[in-house]
């Protein structure tokens, strides 16, 4: 059990080393536009014909400065369910003082990159990002530093962004509510997904529960997830995991599966961290789910 004033020791400590890192990340990323911004129009005939606000009025030895500016620094981050049990001893999907403390986190990253965006005049914004590889890599440097700690680098992965961890049995409203909240804070990019048992095109009443709360929920971007596998064979397909064919017997199969937004055909090319990932994930309940405002 950790006390009380370990706990509020902990918080102080983790803000004051999140401030430095994000004024650090927003300088970093100032100079770096400083450097691109000395290139011209010339460098980049593809994306002059019409892709950039404004590049049809450079002339070819202009700089890029007024076009690029334009565009986003996002300052991303993962894993806040661990960085909530290494602080308090329980994630935000467990705990409303996690979700409270989440948010507060989040939502000091939101107002300290809008003040990056007065300072640098640049359009900074907060990403909650899957990091495909960093999710793998940040933990096994944190292993390798820490050890292994209970819900917090014991696995393979840091959670995406602010979701609730995929191994937390949970149902789909829960989910919703929990992680909706980031949605507003998080302008950069976000997701939200369900997990749903059996095959899709057989319950669209289901599929439409899952929408309909989305929208309450004014979740910006989301997904309902399930898995279709398909003999390439004979051209057999379910939602059920099978290893071989039950018409033909051949394992010559191809999985369609959601992977930090994307649909993929094959899990041959997933990093290890991202297949720990999906190995873990458990499905949400969403047999009485019915949403309204």
């Amino acid at each position: 059990m950790i006390s009380e004033e370990v706990k509020q020791k902990r918080i102080s400590l983790f803000f004051a080393k999140l401030d430095n890192l994000l004024e650090l990340t927003a300088r970093q990323l100032h100079e770096r536009f400083e450097f691109q911004k000395t290139a011209f129009a010339k460098q980049f005939p593809l994306l002059m014909h019409s892709l950039w606000n404004g590049c049809e009025k450079l002339g070819p030895n202009d700089t890029i400065e007024s076009v690029i500016n334009q565009g986003t620094l996002g300052i991303g981050f993962i894993g806040l369910a661990e960085c909530l049990v290494a602080l308090i001893g329980k994630h935000h999907g467990e705990s409303p003082k996690a979700q409270e403390l989440g948010l507060r986190i989040v939502t000091y990253m939101r107002d300290r990159i809008n003040d990056f965006c007065e300072r640098y005049q640049h359009n900074y914004t907060v990403l909650a990002t899957p990091a495909e590889g960093l999710s793998g890599r940040f933990t096994r440097g944190d292993q390798k530093k820490f050890g292994r700690l209970p819900g917090i680098t014991d696995r393979e992965y840091y959670t995406n962004s602010n979701h609730v961890p995929v191994y937390y049995k949970c149902s789909a409203r829960h989910k919703a509510e929990i992680e909706a909240p980031y949605h507003i804070l998080t302008r950069g990019g976000h997701i939200f997904y369900v997990e749903i048992d059996g095959d899709a095109t057989h319950n669209p009443e289901a599929v439409m529960n899952v929408v309909d709360m989305m929208d309450a929920l004014d979740i910006g971007y989301g997904s309902v997830n399930h898995t279709r596998v398909r003999c390439m064979d004979c051209g057999y397909e379910t939602a059920d995991s099978i290893e071989e064919c039950p018409h033909c017997h051949s394992t010559n199969l191809d999985r369609l599966q959601r992977i930090t937004g994307y649909l993929v055909g094959t899990t041959d090319r997933w990093n290890r961290a991202k297949l720990a990932e999906l190995n873990d994930r458990v499905i949400h309940n969403t047999e009485y789910l019915q949403f309204t405002e």
